[in-house]
């Protein structure tokens, strides 16, 4: 369920799971609940563990013991997937979680990836407590930099917000890049605008330009067979310090990826149970691999993996420079020659 749900219902208790990458956010909503159960009673009512410290009783005994002057208390297990990984938890501790006194609310939390198809998550997805905190989309993440800035005592309008937004990646697909990233950039910009109003300039002279967005553009335009903007991504990498032998990982993978469709497509499998051989992600699969694999020959690529494979020892005996190797790969790759 979406993490809005926590500001919609007029009272809490119970257990809830907190899980997804915006850490931000998760921690607001936690400080949310604070404040509205707890406030000026946290040394008494508020117990945080650790998931690779707590064992079962001890969360157990934190959820039964009574609130001290105060009508709840509120119950942290952090990191949940580590706790997950040191006890195989019995159904006695569902049955427990079932039967949580009105005064508690008791979160587990986790930023990592939890694996939907355990008992564990089942659970709280079958109960309406599964919190998730994704990435914003477009409009909420516009929200999200007005409103910050704001709060920094400036103001920046709908056009510069999304222009902020699409040059600090945000948006791509790039997981790893959360909004605490985007405040970091934020209060650089906001530090150092002269205006109270945000503008163009401020942004692209300021933000960082993102390596992980550079190589999602590089990589598309390989796809693409785009020669021309493949090569200015590939030098823009190079130049913001990224290693050639990341690189390099970058494009034998995405080779490896269409001969492995390639290859697995001659077999009478689904395409759900390709996706899952291949190890990707939904996305990543439909809107990257499936839709170019076409521009592709299964000859071609098996000829150029082995070329690859010759690249390779190229760079590790040879003092010829990499960017020439790296250019001539990526022309001839594009050319599908």
């Amino acid at each position: 369920m979406n993490y809005k749900k926590i500001y919609k219902d007029e009272t809490h208790s119970g257990v809830y799971l907190f899980f997804g990458k915006e850490k931000y956010l998760m921690e607001n909503a936690v400080g949310y609940l604070l404040n509205k159960y707890v406030k000026g009673s946290e040394a008494f009512n508020y117990t945080k563990f650790k998931g690779g410290e707590v064992k079962p009783e001890d969360i157990i005994s934190a959820c039964e013991t009574y609130p001290v002057m105060n009508d709840k208390k509120l119950v942290l297990v952090k990191d949940v997937c580590d706790f997950l990984a040191l006890y195989e938890l019995k159904d006695s501790f569902y049955e427990f979680l079932d039967k949580l006194s009105d005064f508690v609310i008791l979160i587990f939390w986790d930023t990592g990836n939890i694996k939907k198809t355990t008992k564990f998550y089942k659970y709280f997805k079958k109960n309406k407590r599964d919190i998730e905190f994704e990435k914003l989309g477009p409009i909420d993440a516009n929200r999200f930099v007005k409103s910050y800035f704001l709060r920094k005592g400036k103001k920046i309008n709908d056009r510069e917000a999304a222009l902020f937004i699409k040059e600090s990646g945000y948006t791509s697909k790039n997981e790893d890049l959360v909004l605490l990233d985007l405040i970091g950039e934020m209060d650089k910009i906001a530090a150092a605008a002269k205006s109270n109003l945000i503008s163009e300039s401020d942004i692209r002279s300021l933000i960082t330009e993102n390596i992980d967005t550079s190589i999602f553009k590089f990589t598309d335009a390989m796809l693409q067979r785009n020669s021309e903007i493949a090569l200015v991504e590939f030098h823009n990498i190079v130049k913001l310090g990224e290693e050639y032998p990341i690189i390099f990982y970058h494009i034998i993978r995405q080779v490896k990826n269409l001969l492995s469709y390639k290859i697995l497509s001659e077999k009478k499998i689904s395409q759900a149970e390709m996706m899952n051989k291949m190890g990707l992600s939904k996305y990543e699969f439909e809107r990257k691999i499936r839709a170019y694999e076409r521009n592709f020959s299964k000859k071609f690529l098996t000829d150029f993996y082995e070329e690859l494979i010759k690249a390779d020892e190229f760079f590790k005996t040879s003092s010829v420079d990499e960017i020439i190797i790296f250019e001539t790969l990526i022309i001839k790759y594009c050319q599908g020659i």
